[in-house]
């Protein structure tokens, strides 16, 4: 059912696929040979191999992956953060059409089928002559109704509001970062370069360290944190006594440590109170790391009660279960869209609650794949995926794998190398300004 489901909607997007790749001009697509005799989508794909789009002609070949690369095309508009741009409220057509490509489609697929399977064998047995009819009264889901909407308003609140604090501690990680970056770069390079040399270096490495931290060791530490940490814990045994403790740990105290040796280093550190003054306001600034990082694990390692969320989904599980038997003496063959639909829309905002409450895995870890799609392009080229690849990953990491930044969490990894980026932009800034005085 679930698969009839899908191909349906597959019909809807090829047959409103003009007007989607005209939506950006005033004139809609046309197509040429027109000369189809029935609703075969297949067909009518061969048959059109001409797309004429505001006056210019487009040759579509054909072959299966023609069509899939179409397919693949008809996509949800995308968020630019960057440019800030957002969802509008005229994207509604694309995102409907865009439904069989859901990843939470996809998730609670099983779930999904199975309701629609037993709404069938309803449907079914109520064809039997002299088989009792299996009805019960609508009231009893009235009621229950309003208690299951608090409990998945209450569970999506409590998932959404992770995501919102785990956001501002990112926030909160990138402005102490340009913080240190400026004060080390302006106040303690003058009189302490090699201690502000190696600041930089661990400073550079820490969000990366944090990110690994966020993803609970599901991902390899950054190769750049490792040659950092190898380089400053200079014994074997330093080494493995740090083994135990999250390298963003590791890297705070190093970058305490470089502070202590930069006041020794400078030969005014004892006497210049302004240049006391910036020391303590850079130790201050280290401990907000560190606040980062417990706060990184308090929301990634504590999980909403368990029985709550057991809870909430065996009440989902018989209300939508027994959906049918209260609405086949109403609706009769109608039964099985409105099923359909409304355990989409009901599992999905669950499943939705399930995803976000891990707020960390919203971008891809490492290189698992053969392409990387681009966002502009409305996601073309999220398929082409190495599958073999995906199955190695943890199972956390094979659901960032199938989304893109910003689907189901913020995008830490993306969001890491931009802050060392920007951490390395600063200091580069601070040595070009440095040697044109």
């Amino acid at each position: 059912m679930t698969t009839m489901i899908l191909a349906t909607m597959n019909c809807i997007k090829l047959t409103f696929l003009g007007i989607l790749l005209g939506s950006n001009t005033s004139s809609a697509l046309l197509f040429q040979k027109s000369s189809v005799h029935n609703s075969n989508i297949s067909r009518l794909l061969r048959n059109q191999k001409h797309i004429v789009l505001s006056g210019a002609t487009t040759t579509i070949p054909d072959s299966s992956s023609s069509v899939k690369k179409i397919m693949k095309s008809v996509q949800a508009r995308r968020p630019q953060v960057e440019s800030g741009l957002r969802y509008r409220s005229d994207d509604w057509f694309r995102n409907f059409v865009s439904t069989p490509n859901s990843f939470v489609l996809r998730r609670i697929s099983f779930h999904l089928t199975s309701n629609t399977l037993l709404c069938a064998v309803v449907m079914l047995l109520r064809k039997i002559p002299h088989f009792p009819k299996l009805e019960i009264p609508l009231v009893g889901h009235n009621l229950m109704g309003g208690i299951m909407g608090l409990l998945l308003v209450f569970r999506t609140n409590s998932a959404y509001a992770r995501f919102w604090e785990a956001r501002g501690v990112w926030s909160k990680t990138q402005s102490t970062c340009r913080n240190l970056s400026l004060n080390v770069m302006a106040h303690l390079r003058p009189h302490s370069p090699k201690s502000a040399k190696r600041f930089m270096e661990l400073l550079r490495a820490f969000p990366n360290a944090l990110c690994y931290s966020c993803l609970c060791g599901n991902a390899e530490l950054s190769s750049d944190v490792k040659q950092v940490l190898e380089k400053y814990t200079k014994s074997r045994s330093a080494a493995a006594s740090s083994a135990s403790l999250e390298p963003a740990m590791v890297l705070s105290y190093l970058m305490h440590q470089a502070l202590h040796d930069a006041a020794i280093e400078s030969s005014s550190s004892s006497t210049d109170i302004v240049e006391a003054i910036h020391l303590t306001e850079m130790t201050h600034d280290i401990n907000s790391l560190v606040d980062a990082l417990s706060s990184c694990q308090k929301i990634a390692r504590t999980p909403v009660p368990m029985s709550y969320s057991r809870h909430t989904s065996r009440l989902l599980t018989i209300w939508t279960g027994t959906l049918p038997f209260a609405l086949i003496g109403q609706l009769g063959m109608l039964t099985l869209p409105v099923i359909v639909i409304a355990c989409f829309f009901l599992l999905g905002i669950e499943e939705i609650g399930h995803l976000i409450e891990q707020p960390f895995v919203g971008d891809r870890v490492g290189d698992p794949v053969t392409e990387q799609p681009d966002e502009t392009t409305n996601g073309v080229g999220v398929n082409d995926y190495d599958k073999a690849k995906i199955k190695k990953l943890t199972p956390l990491l094979q659901r960032a794998a199938k989304t893109q930044r910003w689907d189901i969490g913020l995008p830490v990894c993306s969001m890491a190398e931009n802050m060392r980026a920007e951490v390395n932009e600063i200091e580069v800034m601070a040595e070009t300004l440095s040697s044109t005085k």
